[in-house]
């Protein structure tokens, strides 16, 4: 009877630990909602125009102020604003093969 009793056990040990997975499935399920499938042009548009352009600022105001504090006027603006495009156009590539890849998912 002892065997038959301890099958049970770890029968109900079983039976808790996936009753536990699905409610932590559940919980991560309602905490991480679905992507929405319906973006539009024009919102795709304008996240690449938001993503280049604050690239840009950003190192433009970097090359800024590295000229402030090292004292080469133009240079460090000149540089950052370069920078700041060749970051803001990575970005815009690694964005958009990420989206080609979701599409090719569904």
């Amino acid at each position: 009877m002892s065997k038959r009793k301890k099958l049970s056990s770890e029968q109900d040990k079983i039976d808790d630990l996936e009753a536990l997975g699905k409610k932590v499935k559940a919980a991560q399920d309602a905490h991480n909602p679905q992507k929405d499938e319906d973006t539009t042009s024009w919102a795709v548009g304008i996240r690449y125009a938001s993503e280049f352009s604050a690239a840009v600022i950003v190192g433009g105001l970097g090359g800024a102020g590295m000229d402030y504090f090292v004292g080469t006027k133009p240079w460090g603006l000149l540089v950052g604003i370069i920078l700041g495009f060749m970051a803001g156009t990575r970005t815009i590539i690694r964005s958009a093969k990420e989206m080609g890849a979701e599409d090719g998912e569904s």
